[in-house]
């Protein structure tokens, strides 16, 4: 919820409030990192795409960067000659998402929130074919993978497809063997079709509030690759390094540059320089005369029940905030 407020550090404050057991990290793993070379995220992926059929990328559901990664990578991805995107946050009930060309509050309950709304009306700009997989009824994984078989395999057996999963639906291990064993998403599919999906995370190896909360090895990556972008570690030719994660999960990892707050927008900098939205002062009508606001920037164009280009709290006796926004025209709307 903080998320789909515009509230970035705190909804990663909030999740951040669970415990975790991240395993020490050793010292052949910080080698790793001395002896790897960075290479820009997005230009990786595509590059190993053309390898195969299905692209599979993950997301925390609290962290709106991932998904202005997302909308970057569709954009080459369709160039590379994918063509349907399928979203695990699309309602399972909905057999054709998007049908309406914008981004209801029906949707999904994830695409509420701005950043994931925007990338998908940039993938419907580019004739992305939308999928919906979540499952009804039957085991999670297994049920979903099927889906996925039923709705595009069976009727284009050579269909390039980018998946967009939550945390450990990417995971290729363990290997699928049965319907109902403890593999994910992607072991299923792989099982299923044969097809060698070409697995990411980006989960793991992000900026956190708390420095406590911060990997050492992100920290010792930051430190030796001095990167602006996205990026991905190679090892040789053909190893890409997991840093705090089995290697065995996914293909690649995405590490992210540590995006401060930009002191020009109040706003976290990827919005600007990984998402490529536009700063816009808030009209000074809508800042509140006392207490706290939620301002939203809605497409002027899109019907009542259109999920917002941006949603963005002001506090009275602060500076307010800019709106970050995509391309377009725009109403504005308010919530004390």
């Amino acid at each position: 919820m903080r998320s789909m407020a515009g509230d970035v550090d705190g909804a990663i404050a909030a999740f951040n409030q669970m415990p975790v057991e991240d395993a020490p990290a050793t010292s052949s793993e910080f080698d790793s990192i001395n002896n790897a070379k960075a290479e820009d995220a997005i230009a990786a992926i595509v590059r190993e795409a053309q390898k195969t059929q299905v692209v599979i990328l993950n997301e925390s559901h609290h962290v709106p960067m991932h998904r202005a990664f997302a909308m970057k990578l569709a954009r080459e991805l369709k160039k590379a000659g994918y063509t349907y995107l399928a979203c695990e946050a699309f309602s399972m009930y909905d057999d054709f998402p998007l049908q309406k060309q914008y981004v209801s509050e029906k949707a999904g309950i994830l695409t509420k929130e701005s950043t994931y709304a925007n990338f998908l009306r940039d993938a419907m700009q580019d004739q992305w074919k939308f999928v919906s997989y979540e499952q009804v009824n039957g085991s999670r994984e297994s049920a979903m993978a099927k889906n996925l078989v039923q709705k595009i395999f069976r009727q284009d057996s050579k269909a390039k497809i980018f998946i967009y999963v939550g945390y450990s639906h990417a995971y290729e291990f363990p290997v699928a063997e049965t319907d109902d064993d403890k593999s994910k998403m992607a072991a299923q599919l792989k099982r299923l079709t044969g097809i060698n999906p070409l697995t990411i995370d980006q989960t793991a190896m992000y900026e956190h509030v708390d420095s406590k909360r911060q990997s050492n090895l992100y920290k010792a990556a930051l430190a030796r690759m001095a990167q602006e972008k996205p990026f991905v570690l190679k090892s040789g030719e053909r190893q890409y390094l997991k840093l705090g994660i089995d290697n065995k999960l996914v293909d690649m990892q995405v590490i992210y540059p540590a995006y401060s707050t930009s002191p020009a927008t109040g706003r976290a900098s990827w919005l600007g320089t990984l998402a490529g939205f536009t700063p816009r002062d808030i009209p000074k009508e809508l800042l509140p005369a006392t207490g706290r606001r939620l301002v939203y920037a809605f497409h002027k164009q899109e019907p009542a029940d259109g999920m917002p280009a941006d949603v963005v709290m002001v506090q009275t006796g602060k500076t307010p905030p800019k709106l970050m926004l995509p391309p377009g025209e725009f109403r504005f709307a308010y919530e004390d």
